[in-house]
């Protein structure tokens, strides 16, 4: 549960960032090329994170509900209309979170970490050899393994 949590919050860190991007820096048509050829991220993708950004800034409670990000974009039109329906649940929604407290104690091995091959000599690393994928071996290892 505790990575779950740790996976919502990071997905609203990339919404938000998507966001400023798509707004500041590739508005307009720029976007999808830019998605493919500058950030390496579907662009289809990064609006999802985008959409999902926007609903926790509207309902900021709705990370803390222990629903997996995937029920949660699947449903978020029923989602919404539901809230816009009850209100007294979409006030509660709406409170802001003070803080999230997330407990775990998590051993990953070494075999499912990112490595990077570089030159010990060098001081200067540019990137090359690295894996700066979104992280997706590390939450699998951890949820099935």
């Amino acid at each position: 549960m505790s990575s779950r949590k740790i996976q919502l919050l990071t997905f609203v860190e990339r919404g938000s960032m998507y966001r400023q991007l798509k707004e500041e820096r590739f508005a307009g048509e720029g976007w999808i090329d830019a998605c493919r050829n500058k950030l390496n991220v579907c662009s289809h993708t990064a609006n999802r994170y985008i959409r999902f950004f926007e609903l926790v800034r509207k309902y900021p409670r709705i990370i803390i509900c222990e629903i997996p990000y995937e029920t949660i974009m699947y449903c978020m039109i029923a989602i919404v209309d539901a809230l816009e329906d009850d209100q007294d649940l979409a006030v509660r929604f709406n409170v802001p979170l003070r803080e999230i407290s997330i407990q775990a104690n998590i051993n990953i091995e070494g075999h499912c970490l990112p490595t990077a091959n570089f030159d010990e000599e060098s001081t200067v690393v540019d990137g090359a050899g690295f894996d700066w994928s979104a992280g997706w071996q590390i939450s699998d290892e951890i949820q099935h393994g």
